[in-house]
């Protein structure tokens, strides 16, 4: 990784700063540094010996680059003060210290700015963020870094610096798994540098699409590119180069089953001391090559290998390679008759693959979690974009008012007072409520007791408001909104009290569910009884929440209407799982449906919800009268633990 990314990061590091000593040696450049009495001279030996040393001393080319700095600013040498600044940052960005190299990068692009004479080194720096954003692993910020140097350059396509940009642009892509892009991408650099003779740049892009033809399942394509790439690296001799590519050649023979190709590759190429792959690719090439001799029953061999690639499979958190290599030595352990052995290792797979299994459980949870907290800040963001439209009309109308009530010089200073307050205090909610979101836990535990809380909030202002309102059937509604809403936040306070943040346990909702209705309906327990038959079920958020709405509306529903008042009453819940589905049922002793009683036909709006909520959890709802009301309610193929 250190290799690659200097080899990225000094693409945009060889303008003209080798104008005067570029081509020395180091000796020269070192000579140069102390002789030389021109102080320009001395100080582009010092960006040059800076330059020379970060691939193997970071300490001694930031000496360099420090003396460089130092010199430039103090003679005002702008050039030197540019290289200077490029190669500071490159060297944090080389430590992997991020914010220092962009401050770097940034005060390098504010100087270049002052004359259109050094925009080629602004375009310069530009490119470098983007590269220090790609290897900090923010690569939407390299995107839109790589995009405006290439914007920059475009007019001059012809420009060695625009396809390496673009290069670049497209290893983002790749990266980003946007390997149509990535492949549009790479032919352009490709066309470019075919047009300035850059071989080594032909024969690196090549193997870049055929590396993306091989992501996307595209064998005979990869095949196809990368052939090309083995023979430009073969005319210019990169013998390293070529051995990885070999290596990518034989993936992709494998994938098209040509697996006397591949074997002839992987057996040239991964048992030479000069190839130059990460650890994880050059694993991977080996398992291949085992899988290849298990297939051709060269149990021998394919152990010599496994025992080869061995340490280097211990030392690596690479899950996947670990089950891969387990697997294939179970296999072959077992053909060489050396069942305990290969026992062992059946039981190392297992081991690994569950780990994989769970590790990938918790990304597909953690990525589901970003994405519901992604949304919720685009909310936010456009609720305060329509606040601050708002509060620029209320500007102007306060404007045209006070103009308008001149003469009024004591009314309008309050009113300019009560609106500057007002601001201030909105200001002040603003800051608070973003300061909430960039505070926020990314737990799902945490998301659930926001939400009941929120919920909760709601109830309370339900509450409040009833307070002046004395209309008994406007109360009713109230009071029927604040039990729906309550039913819900019940879920997501189960939810996040419960170890299990997914599904509710459905007995414990539904009794928390039965005491807040006989609590806000003022029953007396022992009047209205209730008999439950529930199973032990646990039931996720998508089928829980529509079903705990029309509990609430049914058993609330009963509590008004069943019985008479003052009078005792049973009450019969069940909430049994079928082979099919989920059967609800509802009943109680009391007055029963009115005649001609019909659900569809109802304008209560009670009625309505439960109707509508039985239709998204593709239920059937049947009603009928049998000594009182009895409804009853199939749900099919319900998601339960």
């Amino acid at each position: 990784m250190r290799t690659q990314k200097l080899m990225i990061a000094l693409l945009f590091c060889l303008g003209s700063i080798v104008a005067s000593f570029g081509q020395m040696t180091f000796d020269g450049l070192l000579q140069a540094s102390h002789n030389t009495s021109n102080d320009t001279l001395r100080i582009n030996a010092y960006n040059d010996l800076a330059r020379m040393h970060i691939p193997d001393s970071l300490g001694l080319a930031e000496n360099w680059a420090n003396r460089a700095y130092t010199q430039a600013q103090k003679i005002n040498y702008t050039k030197g003060l540019i290289y200077a600044t490029k190669n500071k940052g490159l060297i944090a960005d080389y430590r992997g210290e991020l914010s220092k190299a962009i401050d770097y990068y940034d005060a390098g692009i504010k100087v270049c700015a002052q004359s259109t004479k050094w925009a080629k080194e602004r375009i310069d720096f530009i490119a470098n963020k983007g590269v220090a954003y790609y290897f900090a692993g923010d690569l939407g910020k390299a995107i839109q870094f790589y995009s405006e140097a290439e914007k920059a350059l475009s007019k001059d396509q012809k420009n060695p610096t625009y396809a390496k940009v673009i290069n670049n642009l497209a290893t983002v892509y790749r990266n980003l798994k946007k390997y149509p892009e990535a492949i549009r991408m790479y032919k352009k650099s490709l066309f470019i540098k075919k047009q300035t003779a850059d071989s080594i740049g032909i024969a690196n892009t090549l193997n870049n699409i055929g590396l993306c033809y091989a992501y996307q399942n595209v064998p005979r394509e990869s095949v196809k590119y990368l052939t090309q790439a083995q023979k430009v690296y073969r005319a210019l001799g990169q013998t390293s180069d070529l051995l990885s590519v070999n290596v990518s050649l034989a993936v992709a023979f494998n994938e098209l089953g040509q697996l006397a190709k591949a074997k002839q590759l992987l057996k040239k190429s991964i048992t030479l001391p000069y190839l130059k792959l990460p650890i994880h690719d050059l694993t991977q090439a080996k398992l291949l090559y085992v899988k290849i001799l298990y297939g051709d029953k060269e149990y021998q061999q394919a152990q010599a290998v496994l025992q080869e690639i061995e340490p280097e499979i211990l030392k690596t958190n690479f899950l996947k390679t670990k089950v891969t290599y387990h697997e294939w030595k179970a296999y072959v352990l077992h053909a060489l008759q050396q069942k305990d052995a290969a026992y062992q290792a059946l039981i190392q797979h297992k081991l690994y693959l569950d780990t994989l299994n769970t590790e990938v459980k918790l990304s597909l949870e953690k990525d589901m979690e970003a994405k519901y907290l992604n949304q919720e800040k685009e909310a936010q963001i456009q609720i305060q974009k329509l606040q601050i439209l708002k509060n620029k009309r209320e500007r102007l109308v306060f404007v045209f008012a006070l103009l308008a009530l001149l003469l009024i010089l004591g009314f309008a200073y309050r009113l300019s007072a009560q609106r500057k307050k007002a601001n201030q205090l909105l200001g002040k909610k603003n800051k608070q409520i973003q300061e909430a979101l960039e505070d926020k836990e990314t737990l799902l535990k945490e998301i659930h007791h926001r939400v009941k809380n929120n919920l909760q909030i709601i109830s309370s202002l339900l509450s409040l408001q009833s307070r002046r309102i004395e209309d008994p059937k406007v109360l009713e509604a109230i009071q029927d909104g604040q039990n729906r809403v309550h039913s819900m936040a019940l879920i997501h306070e189960n939810l996040y009290q419960d170890e299990n943040l997914v599904k509710v346990d459905a007995q414990l909702y539904i009794d928390q569910l039965i005491e807040n209705l006989i609590r806000s309906y003022n029953v007396n327990p022992k009047g209205v009884t209730f008999t439950k038959n529930i199973d032990h079920l646990t039931l996720d958020v998508d089928t829980l929440i529509p079903l705990g709405l029309i509990l609430n509306e049914l058993i609330s529903n009963t509590l008004k209407y069943a019985f008479e008042p003052n009078k005792s009453g049973q009450v019969s819940l069940s909430l049994k799982q079928q082979e099919e589905g989920l059967l609800l049922n509802v009943s109680d002793n009391g007055q029963g449906f009115p005649p001609n009683f019909n659900t569809q036909n109802l304008k209560s709006l009670g009625f309505r919800l439960i109707n509508s909520f039985t239709k998204k959890l593709n239920g059937v709802l049947k009603t009928w009268n049998e000594q009182g009301a009895h409804v009853e309610i199939f749900i099919p193929h319900s998601k339960l633990s």
